[in-house]
């Protein structure tokens, strides 16, 4: 009997042939596109970075985004920066708010010391509730830190400003 070469060569049949092709490349591809059981703030933790990097706009310049990144990490000790976001204003947004008169003084010379590195961006820190929903806002110009910074503002000036930018 004549063997036809397209059922068999060397004794393995084209069905084997291509049953195991198939195998093969069905498991590539669900190993490439399997899920993973390790969430963003595990990674986080893993990378000893647990301040959230910020929804930055591609016009920010790269050392200005640095200068919001290091105010985020200065007032995260105390504040607890939940989420931050950047475009045409600096946004950080956090959760452990001490009240609003607190709040001032952290937010205040946080932002008075990237404004005096150039930062020259308008920023509204904004204290989120329990639920995660607005509870006030303040504004910080970067006119009001350099004249707090130039000492044409006192520091009572300065904050009693922010404070008074409440929303």
């Amino acid at each position: 009997m004549k063997r036809n070469t397209y059922d068999a060569i060397d004794g393995v049949s084209r069905r084997s042939v291509l049953t195991l092709g198939i195998t093969v490349g069905v498991g590539t591809i669900a190993g490439c596109l399997g899920t993973t059981d390790e969430t963003e703030e595990e990674t986080e933790r893993e990378t000893g970075d647990d301040v959230p990097q910020g929804d930055v706009g591609s016009e920010i310049s790269e050392e200005t985004r640095a200068l919001a990144a290091e105010m985020v990490e200065t007032i995260d000790d105390d504040l607890s920066v939940a989420d931050w976001q950047f475009h045409s204003m600096f946004v950080p947004e956090y959760t452990d708010s001490g009240g609003l008169e607190a709040d001032v003084q952290i937010l205040g010379d946080a932002y008075a010391d990237i404004v005096d590195r150039g930062f020259d961006y308008r920023s509204m820190p904004t204290a989120l509730d329990e639920n995660e929903i607005t509870d006030f806002m303040v504004f910080l110009e970067p006119e009001w830190a350099t004249a707090y910074l130039t000492g044409d503002w006192s520091k009572e000036t300065y904050y009693a400003e922010i404070e008074a930018s409440t929303h």
